[in-house]
């Protein structure tokens, strides 16, 4: 008997879209409840990942409050920016007035040899140079390779000398200059020359033609070395540089331009009020994010998805202590705590409200306890410092949010393999089906056969018994 060669060719029973549905009947179940799950488990991720974002975004406030300046802010100004101008530490400025008058600024020294004809041609002679500038000498070998005035320029500029050299055209001539890198009468140049092949380290040719120091002036100076000089509240100072530092603490003063100008330093307490606001702002914004993912729908009676969660519990806890924790030190303080400076907590919401006149009022009054209540003083957190400590628990690689983030990213994995373990046994099971229907495909037609084969055998003998009857 020949073979089937198609499913159901010997019944017309059985056909690969009846399997395709029995297979797809058996796989539906498993494959609803791993989407499902992939579902869940993909949504937690992402609202740990916000509850990570609303957390990192609290970081930079309270690293801000949580600094000696972090509670200071002061705004400084120059009455004539075009005489003085002014860059403020706020860590170490303090308020004031100054005022300022600039008699002299400071001048780094330049020198100038005479015309010679060319800048790469002519010799100027050989030896060592000595460049001694504040102090430090610097020598510098002249030889045959070098000795032109393009030549000692750049050698000069090689050596780190603290000296700038080019060579200029003056139109009639080129002359070799020599320029100081830092202004003040403590950086002036001085050049000797030793080894001088004319013979002389002294005279006006060869080498020496570029000695400037007590024996030999032979370069001329274009531009004398000046210290700043100016009065400060009409206290003499003078510096080397125009950029003078360590008059007023945390202030340095930029001069332009003789003249004088007064130098205003005033509190600005809205500023630290702002970076207090930043911190309300960002700890409510936590709020919103907790609330979306764990909040529960009394009229529904539902839930959001990470609704429960032991570790939102947890980070909500640890932040509500520190909102009423009193450091160390503050027990009798007027500013014992967050409410006591215009910070309170909503019952309702658990957000933060923020009362930013009484605020600056209390850091007015009792600036030295608003910045302790924050920041770390005399080795004693305050409750920023302790914030941060709070969040690196649960932001570190292995906090709180890590963990959990972990375990879902593991749980998809498992789901991967399942689904490769669902598809493994759905081939199994229609390999299954189809052998077990082409098994009956088959006997059913060996049946219809042999059924046939004896309808007809009796239908053969139908003729006879009817003759038989006649």
């Amino acid at each position: 008997m020949a073979g089937i060669t198609s499913l159901g060719a010997g019944s017309g029973l059985f056909s690969m879209d009846l399997v395709d549905q029995l297979v797809a009947a058996e796989r539906t179940p498993t494959q609803a409840r791993l989407d499902r799950n992939q579902q869940l488990y993909e949504t937690k991720i992402s609202a740990y990942g916000a509850l990570r974002s609303a957390l990192e975004g609290l970081k930079s406030p309270l690293e801000a409050l949580s600094k000696p300046d972090g509670l200071r802010a002061f705004t400084a100004a120059s009455s004539d920016e075009n005489v003085v101008g002014l860059d403020v530490d706020q860590s170490k400025i303090t308020r004031g007035s100054y005022n300022i008058n600039v008699t002299q600024l400071a001048q780094a020294q330049s020198l100038a040899s005479n015309d010679f004809a060319d800048r790469d041609t002519t010799a100027v002679g050989t030896g060592t140079l000595t460049i001694n500038v504040g102090g430090e000498s610097t020598d510098i070998t002249i030889d045959s390779s070098n000795n032109t005035l393009e030549g000692i320029a750049e050698a000069i500029n090689d050596a780190g000398a603290g000296v700038s050299a080019g060579v200029v055209d003056t139109g009639s001539g080129f002359r070799l200059v020599m320029s100081s890198e830092e202004s003040g009468l403590d950086n002036a140049i001085e050049v000797s020359v030793s080894g001088d092949g004319d013979g002389s380290d002294t005279d006006a040719s060869g080498l020496s033609q570029l000695a400037f120091n007590g024996s030999a002036s032979n370069m001329n100076e274009t531009v004398a070395a000046k210290d700043a000089l100016l009065e400060v509240n009409g206290i003499a100072i003078s510096r080397s540089s125009n950029s003078v530092e360590g008059v007023v603490d945390g202030a340095t003063f930029e001069l332009k331009s003789t003249g004088t100008s007064t130098i205003s330093v005033t509190e600005n307490p809205d500023d630290v009020a702002d970076r207090m606001q930043a911190f309300v702002d960002k700890y409510n914004a936590f709020q919103d994010i907790v609330k979306k993912a764990s909040g529960y729908n009394a009229e529904t009676e539902q839930g959001s998805v990470l609704t429960g969660d032991s570790a939102i519990r947890s980070i909500q806890r640890d932040l509500r202590n520190l909102l009423v924790d009193v450091p160390e030190g503050l027990e009798d303080s007027p500013v014992r705590m967050l409410a006591d400076i215009g910070i309170k907590t909503d019952a309702d919401t658990g957000k933060l409200e923020f009362d930013k006149e009484v605020f600056k009022e209390k850091l007015d009054e009792y600036p030295d306890s608003v910045a302790a209540l924050f920041g770390a003083e005399d080795g004693v957190e305050g409750i920023a410092t302790k914030a941060l400590d709070v969040l690196e628990t649960h932001l570190g690689s292995d906090g709180t949010l890590a963990s959990r983030t972990d375990g879902l990213d593991q749980s998809l994995k498992d789901i991967e393999d399942k689904r490769l373990d669902l598809d493994l046994r759905m081939e199994t099971f229609r390999e299954r089906l189809i052998s077990q229907f082409s098994a009956a495909d088959s006997l059913i037609a060996q049946l219809n056969s042999t059924g046939s084969f004896v309808s007809q055998q009796l239908a053969s003998l139908a003729p006879q018994q009817n003759s038989g009857k006649s």
